[in-house]
């Protein structure tokens, strides 16, 4: 991927926004996105010090597929005007790229407070984040827990999820193939899934 695409799209304040985009090389083939992580942020201006963070998903890394999604508890704190937003990704290797870019149209809402979001601004049910901290699952199988994630998924398909693996070296220890198979991650979680390949808190605390 070395062109930057751009495709521009409209938000409708208080609703949830998903957009799902296929990745290509030039020639047209897929790139694959395996071990790749990504970011996306709306601002109002690049020189913005505030941003709305998408939440990024690998439906199909295999296929190059990327899922960009914004609750509506989220999407009701944008004000209405133009904004522009941006895809980063960063490769294995470490090599970053922006692969899309564009426009950003935030229109209000005509009925409000019936999209799910709580009265007070804060996640309803179905939006509210998840955390789980496992430091191994050697009692369950790979088969099992794929079909505790796809449970899972089917009932909340909006809720972030995060897993966390205590250590014994420490805070923000790298991520790798032995951490997978150490907690049993199937398949299904794994594709859908941003890896943390950098560290969370530095050596020196910051």
């Amino acid at each position: 991927m070395s062109a930057v695409y751009v495709h521009n799209i409209t938000i409708d304040s208080g609703t949830d926004y998903e957009q799902e985009y296929d990745m290509f090389e030039v020639g047209g083939k897929s790139v694959d996105l395996t071990n790749h992580t990504a970011r996306a942020q709306i601002r109002k201006h690049r020189g913005s010090l505030t941003a709305t963070s998408f939440i990024v998903g690998f439906p199909d890394r295999a296929k190059g597929k990327v899922k960009l999604t914004i609750p509506n508890y989220v999407t009701a704190a944008l004000k209405p005007g133009r904004y522009i937003y941006d895809i980063l990704f960063t490769k294995p290797g470490g090599t970053k790229e922006i692969v899309l870019e564009g426009t950003v149209r935030v229109r209000q809402g005509v009925s409000t407070g019936c999209f799910g979001a709580s009265t007070n601004g804060l996640p309803g049910s179905a939006h509210r984040l998840c955390i789980a901290v496992i430091d191994e699952s050697s009692s369950q199988s790979v088969s099992g827990m794929s079909t505790k994630w796809a449970q899972f998924r089917s009932t909340y398909p909006n809720r972030t999820f995060y897993l966390l693996q205590p250590t014994g070296d420490g805070f923000g220890d790298l991520v790798d193939a032995s951490a997978y198979n150490e907690l049993r991650c199937p398949a299904n979680f794994l594709n859908e899934t941003t890896i943390n390949t950098g560290r969370l808190i530095s050596e020196d605390g910051d």
